[in-house]
C-alpha cells in the first residue's frame, strides 16, 4: 500500500508563522502607499472642482482680478464664500463656527499647534464637498505686492481638509493650503504673492520642498506647501516626500 504525504503539524506551523512574519513586513508599506495614492488622487480632484467652480463664477462676476476680496468688512470670509464660490460647488452640508468640535486641533508637519493657519477654528464657515473634503478656513490675505508686477493687492487662502474632522488633522497629511489671487486665479500655496513678499512666483520644486518662512514641505517646517508639491509632482508623492 502506498504511503500519503502530507505536511505535519509542525511543518504548517512554521509555514503559516513565515507568512505571518512577510506580512508584517510588507503591509504597513502596502498601506502606505495606498493612502498616498488616495490622497493625491482626491487632492487633485478639489483642484479640478475649483478650477470648474472658479471658471463658472467667472461667467456670473467676471475675471477673478476683478472680484471684491473685502466684501463684507469684518465678515469678509463668509461673505466671500458665499458669493464665489458655494453657488458652484456643491455642498452637503455646512458647519458654523460655533459648531466646531473642541477637541479639534490642526497640527504642523513638524509638530506641533497649526491652528492658526486661516484662523481655521475660528470664523470661518465649514463646508462639506460630496467626497468629504471640508474647506476649513477662508482666510483673507491682505495688502500684499505680487513679485511678478509689483501690485499690491488682497487675495483668499482656501485650506482644506481631505477627510473633515477625522485625523490625522496635519498638514502634509489630511490638511493642504491653496490660494484664490486676483493674477493667478487658484493655486496652491506657495505661488505667488500670498506666501510672502519673498516666495516664489511660479512652480519652484525646492522652494515647495525647503521653502522659507517655515511652511516648506519637510519635517522641520509647517508643510504649508505640501499641495504644491505634490502638483508640480503630477499629482504623485514621490519618494522624498515628508509622508
Amino acid at each position: 500500500m502506498k504511503e500519503k504525504n502530507a505536511f505535519t503539524l509542525a511543518e504548517v506551523l512554521i509555514t503559516l508563522g513565515i507568512i505571518g512574519v512577510v506580512a508584517a513586513m510588507t503591509l504597513p508599506t502596502l498601506i502606505g502607499n495606498y493612502q498616498k495614492k488616495q490622497t493625491a488622487t482626491q487632492l487633485k480632484k478639489f483642484y479640478s472642482i475649483m478650477q470648474q467652480a472658479i471658471t463658472r463664477a467667472e461667467v456670473d462676476h467676471g475675471p477673478v482680478k476683478d472680484w471684491d476680496f473685502m466684501i463684507g468688512g469684518n465678515d469678509h470670509t463668509e461673505m466671500f464664500t458665499d458669493k464665489y464660490i458655494k453657488p458652484y460647488i456643491k455642498i452637503i452640508k455646512e458647519y458654523l463656527p460655533g459648531d466646531f468640535p473642541e477637541d479639534i486641533h490642526y497640527t504642523c508637519l513638524k509638530g506641533g499647534n497649526c491652528d492658526h493657519y486661516g484662523e481655521a477654528k475660528e470664523n470661518n464657515p465649514k463646508l462639506v464637498f460630496a467626497d468629504g473634503t471640508m474647506i476649513v478656513a477662508a482666510d483673507l490675505v491682505d495688502s500684499l505686492p505680487d513679485p511678478d508686477t509689483g501690485t499690491v493687492h488682497q487675495a483668499m487662502n482656501i485650506i482644506i481638509d481631505l477627510n473633515g474632522f477625522k485625523r490625522p488633522n496635519q498638514y502634509g497629511k489630511d490638511v493642504f493650503a491653496f490660494s484664490i489671487q486676483p493674477e493667478k486665479r487658484f493655486v496652491p500655496a506657495g505661488v505667488g504673492y500670498t506666501s510672502a513678499i519673498e516666495g516664489s512666483t511660479g512652480f519652484d520644486r525646492d522652494w515647495f520642498l525647503n521653502g522659507g518662512n517655515g511652511r516648506g514641505c519637510n519635517k522641520t517646517q509647517s508643510g504649508f506647501y505640501c499641495a504644491a508639491l505634490i502638483m508640480i509632482d503630477g499629482w504623485e508623492i514621490k519618494d522624498d516626500y515628508p509622508w
